[in-house]
Order: C-alpha cells, then structure tokens, then sequence
C-alpha cells in the first residue's frame, strides 16, 4: 500500500472498514464478548491499518494546504507593486555594511575592552530604566536620514583624514 495519492488512500481505508465492520460481525455472530473480541489480534491489525491511512490522509491534505498556501503567497508577491521590493532591496543594502563594520571593531578590539563591555550591560540596564519611553517625533528628530547613514558607513577613512586636517593649525606665512 505505497500509493501516494488521495483518493487510493480513501480507498483504502474504505476497505479496511468494510474488513473491519465483516470481522466484527463474524466474531459476534460466533458469540464472543467485546472485551475478547478488542483482543482478537486481527481486529487490531485491522485497526491499525486504518490508523495508517487516515494518517497518511492528513498527512495527503497538510501538504495539499501548504502547497496552496505557498501558491497563493507567490501570486501575492508578484502581484506586488515594485516600488515596495526596490525599498526593501536598498534597506538591505544600507544594513550589510553596518554589519560587517562592527565586526571589524570587535576583531580589533583587545581582551580589556571585552571586559568592559561585559560590566557596561549591568551600568546601562540602570540607566534604561530611569529613562522614559521616547515618543515617535522625538525618534524622528533625533534620527539621520538614510542618505547620511549610508555616508557614514562608505566614507569614514575619508572622515577620518578631515579631522586631522581641522586638528593641525594653519600656517600662516608672515
């Protein structure tokens, strides 16, 4: 019984009742009490073929309903406008860089500052709860727009060269 189709599988089980339903009647007409006749291992083997295929049935349905579920969602993407996969294409973009920069920083960094870093969650939880939840106009005040970000995250040997150029004094000629 290796079939993988639905309908066999309703067949199936359809044919073990009917066994099940002829086995039962035989060992009644024969008078045996219900409690031997559960014990007849015939019965149970009946019983558990048709376990096996209403599971294998469910099993059939479940993957059924996946494979809709999946179809539909598809559909749904590309139903889509494209404006909104170009959005979410550029935040992904503007997210690797951030990503592979703190990795650098923490390859650099020395076993000390790990230390520090590891007593500076228990300072900064304190301080966390002392603070208050800040509104969404104030988080959009305080946060840079995209574009600056993405120019802190491509330039900062660039920055780096500006502000030793501000720190050295000009010479004057006299």
């Amino acid at each position: 019984m290796a079939s993988k189709g639905i309908k066999e599988r309703i067949g199936q089980k359809a044919y073990w009742d009917n066994k099940l339903n002829q086995r039962l009647s035989f060992l009644a007409d024969n008078g045996l009490e219900s409690v031997k006749i559960d014990k007849d291992p015939i019965i149970k083997k009946i019983r558990a073929k048709i376990r096996d295929a209403a599971g294998r049935i469910r099993t059939i349905e479940a993957n059924q309903k996946k494979v809709e579920d999946m179809a539909r969602i598809k559909q749904e993407k590309l139903a889509a406008p494209p404006e909104e996969k170009k959005k979410k294409a550029a935040k992904e973009l503007v997210e690797e860089p951030k990503a592979k920069k703190k990795k650098k920083k923490e390859a650099k960094a020395p076993a000390e500052d790990k230390q520090k870093k590891q007593a500076k969650p228990a300072a900064a939880a304190e301080d966390k709860k002392e603070e208050k939840p800040a509104t969404p106009a104030e988080d959009k005040k305080k946060a840079k727009p995209e574009a600056q970000k993405a120019e802190e995250v491509k330039n900062p040997a660039e920055k780096a060269e500006e502000k030793a150029k501000e720190d050295q004094p000009e010479k004057t000629e006299a």
